[in-house]
């Protein structure tokens, strides 16, 4: 185990945040040294990946865990791929896709470990990291025992599971090879992009559906690494429809997915581009100009400002729309 004193947290918001410990777990033997460390100095636990989904204080006053697992291995006859939970997750669909395994291709260039990917149970365009998992492995830092989670066991919902503030540290996952070989094709981007670009879709293969999908997150999605930014920072509100104060704003002004007779699925990308011009502006903190669910930093912000900014956004939706916003990144306390 590799162990660092007040140590620099590398995050994709580039707050300048650090730890008093910091530790990489290399192998399943080096937990209980962690365990007996985690005893010992009785401070707070943070688990983190590539830390693209987080919201950092400036200090954190306990142990920063990260797992170093970052093998792929096929389970022969099983259907399954083991991976590390430090493999980066658009290095793991580039494996899948290289091989033809269907399923990930739609999860393209979404930034962050693989690791980290069930705790908020990633999606895009259509689908959920929860439909390809298998099972999670983990280490419990205040049991001391290691555990397999199975699928119905993490109990997913819409980016949430059970991993999600608990003592687990995950280290590795089995995913399915076996998934249905037909693409997920139906969502609005997806079909725009391709009417747009005139493309036959009895044409495409995965490699294809792979290069639009990472096309489309491109054209209105920073890249981390050249923008500061956590990805989406709001989930889709589930509301009731008759709920929705349309003083304003009418239904059809807002995008909306019917969920049964009375809830619907709303786009909070909408309504934070319908209330936009009432937002102050923030020195260090601001939307990004092609997507208004990301926030983004000039790499100067701290915690404070970012959560001010986004609390901002939150009181504009709700006194225009009733609607309550549920923030998606994982605030740091």
């Amino acid at each position: 185990m590799n162990l660092y004193k007040d140590h620099k947290i590398i995050n994709s918001l580039r707050i300048n945040a650090f730890t008093r410990y910091f530790a990489e777990v290399n192998n399943i033997n080096e937990f209980n040294e962690l365990k007996k460390l985690i005893d010992q100095i009785d401070l707070p636990v943070l688990v983190v990946g590539e830390c693209t989904n987080l919201v950092l204080k400036d200090n954190f006053e306990g142990i920063v865990v990260k797992p170093m697992f970052n093998r792929i291995d096929y389970i022969e006859n099983e259907n399954i791929v083991r991976v590390g939970a430090a493999v980066k997750w658009h290095a793991l669909v580039n494996e899948m896709v290289s091989k033809n395994i269907f399923g990930y291709e739609n999860l393209s260039l979404i930034p962050g470990s693989v690791g980290a990917a069930p705790i908020q149970n990633i999606g895009a365009y259509g689908q959920e990291i929860s439909n390809l998992i298998n099972k999670v492995h983990c280490y419990d830092y205040t049991s001391g025992k290691f555990i397999s989670l199975s699928n119905k066991d993490c109990k997913f919902t819409y980016r949430n599971s059970i991993l999600k503030n608990s003592s687990y540290i995950i280290y590795q996952i089995d995913f399915l090879t076996n998934m249905k070989k037909e693409f997920n094709l139906s969502y609005k981007s997806v079909k725009k992009y391709l009417d747009t670009n005139n493309i036959d879709q009895e044409k495409l293969d995965i490699k294809k559906v792979a290069r639009i999908i990472t096309n489309i997150r491109d054209e209105i999605l920073p890249n981390p690494d050249i923008v500061p930014n956590v990805g989406s920072f709001f989930k889709n509100p589930i509301v009731k429809k008759d709920s929705i104060n349309t003083d304003e704003f009418s239904h059809k002004d807002l995008i909306l997915w019917q969920i049964d007779n009375f809830y619907v699925k709303v786009g909070a990308a909408r309504l934070i581009e319908l209330i936009k011009p009432r937002l102050e502006k923030y020195i260090n903190v601001s939307l990004y100009e092609n997507h208004s669910l990301v926030v983004v930093t000039n790499s100067n912000a701290n915690q404070n400002e970012v959560i001010s900014f986004s609390n901002h956004i939150k009181d504009n939706v709700y006194r225009v729309f009733n609607i309550n916003l549920e923030v998606e990144p994982i605030i740091i306390n």
